[in-house]
């Protein structure tokens, strides 16, 4: 993510002609990160360690929440023409809360299903944004005009009004379904009994996912003082 921020720094700022982050492999890689993103916090979820009271899932889902309303201020006062409105971060605590929420339900559902059922749907709900079911350029079927357009709560939906513009845009449909595939993943590891998978990590990757969200939050400001610094 921070390698891939700084090409786009390079890019659309310091004027890099570099056409293939422009197209499909700058795009697979874009998807890459966020796709691991939110299949990772996902997973976290389904941890035992976060098998504690709902108040201690929410305070962390407010505060990755509340990181969200600060990036989406800061791109709005700083770089209006291209703010950040339901960004990742935003998501990503939404998704938090709903899923505390939810978990005395999610508990009861059996993880096989459960992974098969929340990938499915997210395979089929992925082209949402864009008036139609189906999965990148396989379309299924386009979904009513009607439907979209409808507000702030409907674009957070992901039936985004067709004038909406977000830099970084994560509706709840499709990438809910993700980041429960990422929950039932974690709990089909634990079912197995293959704790020990969770046991075996790289320290310097272990250091920067207890400190992510500082990291997530202060990386483009670092990069763009040592690209400001460099050239």
């Amino acid at each position: 993510m921070i390698l891939f921020h700084t090409c786009w720094d390079l890019v659309y700022l310091y004027g890099y002609d570099w056409t293939w982050y422009k197209g499909t492999p700058g795009y697979l890689w874009q998807q890459s990160i966020c796709w691991a993103f939110i299949l990772i916090s996902g997973f976290c979820m389904g941890l035992p360690k976060d098998d504690r009271p709902l108040a201690g899932s929410c305070r962390r889902g407010l505060l990755v929440l509340a990181a969200g309303c600060l990036v989406t201020a800061a791109t709005v006062l700083f770089t209006p023409d291209s703010p950040i409105i339901f960004g990742v971060l935003f998501f990503l605590g939404s998704a938090m809360l709903l899923t505390a929420a939810l978990r005395p339900l999610l508990r009861n559902c059996s993880c096989r299903g459960g992974l098969l059922a929340s990938a499915a749907l997210f395979f089929l709900l992925r082209n949402i944004n864009d008036g139609s079911l189906g999965f990148e350029n396989l379309i299924l079927c386009p979904l009513p005009d009607v439907w979209y357009g409808h507000g702030l709560l409907a674009t957070f939906v992901g039936l985004r009004d067709k004038n909406f513009f977000s830099a970084d845009y994560f509706s709840l449909l499709p990438w809910y379904f993700l980041f429960l595939a990422g929950f039932f993943l974690c709990r089909c590891f634990l079912e197995n009994r293959e704790t020990e998978f969770f046991g075996k990590g790289i320290p310097v990757f272990e250091t920067m996912g207890r400190h992510s969200l500082l990291i997530y939050l202060l990386h483009q400001p670092v990069i763009l003082l040592l690209l400001s610094v460099i050239f």
